[in-house]
């Protein structure tokens, strides 16, 4: 599961913004929610991209990004299976 990679509370919620599909040869997905604190603050973002290319040097599928409400990257993890 996707938050089992994030660092949020447990009640955060996440929220998709939307999905984006490149017409490459990878035919990749990127996904994008916001996180919604319990008061219902941003406090940040998440971006999941999918079916990486497998010509890079790591055989993963996935990358998932956790920026914060500044910006800054929390988590930019590489996994294999969600």
């Amino acid at each position: 599961m996707l938050r089992d990679y994030l660092k949020i509370a447990a009640d955060d919620q996440l929220i998709e913004q939307h999905t984006r599909s490149l017409k490459n040869r990878g035919q990749e997905e990127i996904t994008e929610w916001i996180i919604i604190n319990s008061q219902g603050i941003k406090i940040g973002s998440v971006t999941l991209f999918d079916k990486l290319s497998t010509r890079r040097s790591w055989p993963v599928s996935y990358r998932i990004m956790q920026t914060d409400r500044q910006g800054n990257v929390v988590v930019d993890k590489l996994t294999d299976a969600l």
